[in-house]
């Protein structure tokens, strides 16, 4: 039996906290921390049962002088220097099958060496499994990180599945404790454990990837964005950003539907990196707030130092990751590129990044469905926002860069967004109290939701037209691609036609406020996949030309000896045993019926739909919100505006896609001076006109023609 540490009737545990068999808490004073935090009455008037207790006297003097609980029979001498804290989270007891654990709480964890199994301070050492588990958060582990047991991880998690957790869903050992997510396994759901780090572990894999001379900090935060500053910016957020990318908790910053501007304290518990990508996020609407506005006219925003510091820390925080490096991360990849690279094409490290990103992502579990889960409400609803966010960016990106996604469909189970995820709770609220308040604004909810079904559009674009076996099979198949087409414009019918009414073309502009209400990086983003399925369609219509025959110069003959030795073996170079290319027939274009028809004209009407669109944009749709894979959108369709005219199958199809091209060159020129996220769009097209249409592409006579004629005028 162990010995426990000696409690008087002074310091002996409340009632509730007794009843719980928990720690209590009262160096603050009565009402003890827990039921001060639960909104409990906190009382002392049932004594313990009195037990008959055989503890040796060497225990018991030792109780005295330590806060280490002793197993029964082990030298307390050993113990001495094994008191380290579990991690503790936030939430609200509204039952007894709900109390949670403040983040101001610890326990000590005792390691003992030697294989000895630790004991928490404070509570009865665990036998068996606890009936029953206490919503504790995940991500709120102060001095901790947990990351995910996969299903084939080196600690098994159907092995886990039989740990002796206690009421918090843990399980101690000596910095590094299990931790059983609660409400699985059940019925076609698998168990589910995280691993619990000490922060100390990851020192000095911190040091080896924090920046050299970094000094971001809270400090030089508050310098470069005083809180009064700060505080407008989080409201700008929550306004102009929140409703196409919701990757924060209002919650956690103390917002509800009539408070958007956090006090300090709310900016003070953010982490650095999240708060200072919050703000470079929101600057870009500074015009919106008359007195932002203002300092930024006298004042430059500091919007480089403030992306800078969100990367140094992630660098250097993603060694003991929580949702906020996530979050941050997750604004960093949508952070405006500046005038100097707004014509340049996005480096390599943007997909990584990416891939960054996802990997951050499935260690902290975001791809398994929460919502049963012993976690505080508002960490599901985060939690289901950012998996969709993370998903939402590898489709989009893998489509418009085309790269193999890193989400597999196979390798996730989060359920659709609903309205409940967009619930905005006022921290500290139990979850029946009438501070939980429900978003009816779409606003609010509706454009990241529609965002979401078009990046699960995107996906079944990607998979069925451009992975590599797809793009083999389908590249020669008018018929298949055409087949392949046909259900994926049906889906994009489908969203289309799910939009309000308000939402829909041609009233997408139209706003009181002179903002339009729905993002119109969104509207764009269905246009792009609209294009993406014409340009799939349009590739076996005409025929490739033969490729080039290989020649490696380092391997050809010196002499003329060596060349007649060696002639026979260079007839491998030419391609004699693959099919002619030449064999391969265009689409016949027969009559003004024929599918082929129908297709080419579906195509350019498409276009000529996105140059209307772009056209038509204002001031308010640039100051709008816009994701930055947008700016890749605009390069597609500068080249499938190119690709009808390099393709025409004849000369009327010729003029068409000259017409085509030279409007959209046209509008990016007048629209990229307003909207820079365009020009990548625009030096595509410049690039090509500048080196000579003839000289860039191999071209039928017939569109020849129609570029030379047009050249003559």
């Amino acid at each position: 039996m162990s010995a426990r540490r000696y409690r008087s009737k002074r310091q002996r545990p409340c009632d509730q906290c007794r009843e719980r068999k928990l720690g209590c808490q009262t160096e603050g004073g009565i009402p003890c921390l827990r039921c001060r935090s639960a909104d409990l009455q906190c009382t002392f008037d049932n004594p313990p049962p009195k037990r008959i207790r055989q503890v040796s006297q060497a225990n018991s003097q030792s109780d005295h002088t330590s806060n280490i609980t002793v197993p029964a029979g082990a030298d307390a001498s050993l113990f001495s220097s094994w008191d380290e804290p579990l991690p503790a989270a936030s939430s609200r007891a509204a039952s007894v099958t709900n109390v949670v654990v403040q983040p101001q709480q610890s326990f000590n964890v005792q390691a003992p060496p030697d294989g000895l199994s630790p004991v928490v301070s404070g509570h009865p050492v665990t036998v068996g499994r606890s009936a029953t588990q206490f919503v504790q958060s995940l991500d709120q582990l102060e001095g901790f990180s947990a990351q995910l047991f996969g299903a084939s991880a080196e600690s098994d998690p159907w092995l886990l599945r039989h740990c002796s957790f206690d009421d918090s869903g843990v399980k101690c050992f000596y910095k590094v404790h299990f931790r059983n997510a609660g409400g699985v396994p059940t019925a076609e759901r698998i168990p589910v454990h995280f691993m619990i780090s000490a922060d100390d572990l990851a020192t000095s894999a911190k040091q080896e990837t924090k920046m050299n001379g970094s000094d971001a900090s809270r400090d030089e935060l508050n310098r470069l964005v005083p809180h009064d500053y700060g505080r407008k910016l989080v409201s700008l957020f929550v306004k102009y950003v929140f409703p196409a990318w919701p990757v924060i908790s209002r919650s956690q910053l103390g917002l509800t539907p009539s408070r958007q501007i956090p006090e300090p304290w709310a900016l003070d518990r953010t982490p650095v990196h999240l708060l200072a990508a919050i703000y470079a996020s929101a600057l870009p609407f500074a015009a919106h707030d008359d007195y932002l506005c203002v300092l930024n006219t006298y004042n430059a925003p500091p919007v480089d130092r403030l992306w800078r510091m969100v990367y140094e820390l992630l660098a250097e925080e993603i060694h003991t990751p929580h949702l906020a490096v996530l979050q941050a991360a997750l604004l960093y990849v949508h952070k405006h590129a500046d005038e100097r690279r707004s014509s340049v094409a996005d480096s390599p490290f943007v997909w990584s990044f990416v891939g960054t990103i996802v990997g951050l992502a499935s260690s902290l579990g975001l791809h398994i469905e929460c919502r049963m889960w012993g976690i505080p409400a508002w960490e599901k609803r985060l939690r289901r926002r950012l998996w969709w966010a993370v998903y939402a960016e590898d489709k989009w990106r893998s489509l418009l860069l085309g790269r193999p996604a890193y989400i597999h469909r196979e390798e996730w189970d989060v359920s659709e967004l609903d309205s409940a995820d967009f619930t905005c709770q006022s921290r500290g609220a139990s979850s029946s109290s009438s501070a939980i308040h429900q978003s009816n604004s779409p606003e609010m909810e509706v454009p990241f939701r529609y965002l979401v079904d078009l990046s699960r559009i995107a996906e079944d674009i990607y998979v069925s037209f451009y992975t590599l076996r797809a793009s083999q099979f389908l590249s020669e198949k008018f018929n298949a691609s055409h087949d392949t087409g046909r259900p994926l414009l049906e889906k994009l019918n489908g969203w289309y036609s799910s939009l309000p009414e308000s939402f829909r073309l041609p009233n997408w502009s139209k706003s009181v406020s002179g903002l339009a209400p729905y993002p119109t990086s969104i509207h764009f983003a269905y246009l792009i996949l609209v294009i993406f399925i014409y340009r799939a369609m349009l590739r076996p219509m005409a025929r490739s030309s033969s490729p080039p025959l290989i020649f490696d110069l380092d391997e050809l003959p010196t002499t003329s000896a060596d060349s007649a030795l060696v002639a026979e073996d260079y007839s491998i170079l030419d391609f004699a045993d693959l099919p002619e290319i030449e064999s391969f027939p265009a689409v016949e274009l027969s009559d003004d019926h024929s599918t082929g028809e129908a297709t080419l004209n579906a195509a350019e009407r498409c276009a000529s739909i996105v140059i209307s669109f772009t056209r038509r944009l204002t001031a308010s749709d640039f100051t709008g919100f816009w994701y930055s894979w947008s700016r890749i959108g605009f390069a597609t369709v500068s080249n499938f505006t190119m690709l009808l005219l390099v393709q025409a199958p004849n000369a009327d199809r010729a003029v068409k896609g000259k017409h085509l091209v030279d409007s959209w060159l046209r509008v990016l020129r007048c629209q990229s001076q307003s909207f820079p996220m365009m020009k990548l769009g625009l030096t595509r097209l410049d690039a090509m006109h500048w080196a000579g249409l003839a000289q860039t592409f191999v071209l039928p006579q017939h569109v020849q023609h129609v570029i030379s004629g047009d050249d003559s005028k």
